[in-house]
């Protein structure tokens, strides 16, 4: 039964109903507002944007200056803390390599490392691990190989509070398959469906944490086809694993392509005695494809060494040679710079790296002409792909691709209004799933 209230209770509301009907002074609203503004400091509600971003540096010298630092004036950035990154491509296009050397980096600068591998693939390559100099104490390199997605997620979330890594590095997306998989208890569809969303509500939980933390989350990922379209049906023929969310919570999104250059040197096999040609390099092209905090739709090459990793020498050397900085013709390579007398011709492009290597002033006089900048191909390859398919049949993240390529571009994008139900569909993004 409610209590009765006295008389002085009553007259104290009416008094307080009468002094709201009275217009506040300034100097009381302010004093409300600086109460208000007081409780959430104390909780920790309030952002500051224009807090410092603080990089890890990717190990690579081209990488870095297409992710930029956010000033956009090429300056070098990385891999930024608090936010989540997407490096993902075809299988040996570099990811692991790429994710490794952001480990090192991490490292040098004084953190330390979580390394979720789903694959397992990294003890196979621990001759590599080796060669790029990782310290595996566990302490500042944490090798998880967890069983499902559930458990991963759970262990990462557990190191993220109590161990305080500069960077979570993932690999990757596509085998955080759930315990529903392992159990045999939803057949395929709902598998797919219960990844994406259990993707969601993953990348929505550290997404709230990753600033205070300030760490790096880092998602290694592959393209699937996309089984929806067909031969005769326009449009992107192959999508990134883990639904939607993943588009909708990273911040940078690096796209890895096998570009077909080796180079391959005489092997004879030990067993059957034939000589053979064996691949020792590959040339992968890196593509910002989203960002953030710089320019969108920068290209550029990097040069991955067998056994060794990320060679920027080479890169920036093959970054030259595509801006038409250094003349090939033929086996000779020749630059100038305008600015002095340094600049080099030379046979061989071996010969060219050992000359860079050994005049560090002649590589930092090239730097300032060897600036990556916006890959126009790229952009009009996937425009046309998705302007192709119709505006109305394009997906949010469709949408918001073609509007961030018309954007760089100058173009209208009054035509890129969302639907009633993705609006929907990005509430329900912003909300998230909480666990």
């Amino acid at each position: 039964m409610q209590k009765k209230k006295s008389w002085k209770e009553k007259k104290a509301e009416e008094a307080q109903r009468e002094a709201d009907k009275k217009p506040k002074t300034k100097i009381e609203v302010d004093k409300e507002a600086a109460a208000f503004i007081a409780s959430l400091q104390k909780n920790g509600e309030i952002g500051d944007v224009k807090k410092k971003i603080n990089f890890i540096s990717t190990g690579s010298w081209v990488l870095n200056r297409l992710i930029g630092d956010g000033t956009l004036q090429d300056k070098p950035g990385g891999i930024p803390r608090g936010f989540i990154v997407e490096v993902f491509g075809d299988e040996g296009c570099g990811k692991t390599t790429v994710a490794l050397h952001i480990a090192k980096q991490a490292q040098i600068a004084g953190g330390s490392v979580i390394y979720a591998d789903f694959e397992r693939s990294l003890r196979s390559q621990f001759k590599y691990i080796e060669n790029i100099g990782l310290d595996l104490d566990p302490m500042k390199f944490l090798h998880l190989i967890p069983d499902s997605f559930e458990d991963g997620a759970k262990r990462i979330g557990q190191g993220l509070i109590r161990l305080h890594p500069s960077v979570i590095i993932i690999d990757s997306v596509t085998t955080m398959l759930p315990k529903a998989a392992f159990d045999k208890e939803a057949d395929e569809s709902i598998q797919i469906g219960l990844h994406a969303k259990l993707t969601g509500t993953f990348l929505n939980w550290m997404q709230k944490r990753l600033e205070r933390a300030d760490c790096a989350l880092v998602l290694l990922n592959q393209l699937r086809s996309n089984i929806k379209t067909s031969q005769y049906e326009e449009g992107p023929k192959e999508v990134t694993s883990g639904g939607k969310a993943v588009r909708f919570y990273t911040t940078v999104r690096i796209q890895l392509k096998n570009t077909g250059t080796k180079q391959e040197v005489a092997s004879r096999s030990n067993i059957t005695g034939e000589d053979s040609k064996k691949a020792v390099n590959q040339v992968v092209k890196a593509v910002v494809v989203k960002n953030k905090l710089d320019m969108p739709w920068k290209s550029g090459p990097i040069y991955i060494a067998f056994g060794q990793g990320i060679d920027n020498v080479m890169s920036l050397l093959n970054l030259g040679i595509n801006k038409n900085v250094v003349k090939k013709s033929g086996g000779w390579f020749e630059w100038h710079d305008p600015n002095s007398d340094k600049g080099f011709k030379l046979q061989g492009m071996m010969e060219v790296k050992k000359y860079l290597e050994d005049h560090a002033d002649v590589l930092e006089a090239m730097m300032p002409y060897l600036m990556p900048s916006t890959d126009t191909q790229e952009m009009d390859e996937t425009q046309r792909a998705l302007e192709a398919k119709g505006v109305e049949n394009l997906s949010t993240e469709e949408k918001d691709e073609l509007r961030d390529i018309r954007k760089v571009r100058g173009q209208s994008t009054d035509d890129l209004e969302y639907t009633p139900d993705q609006l929907k569909e990005l509430e329900e993004l912003n909300k998230g799933l909480e666990s």
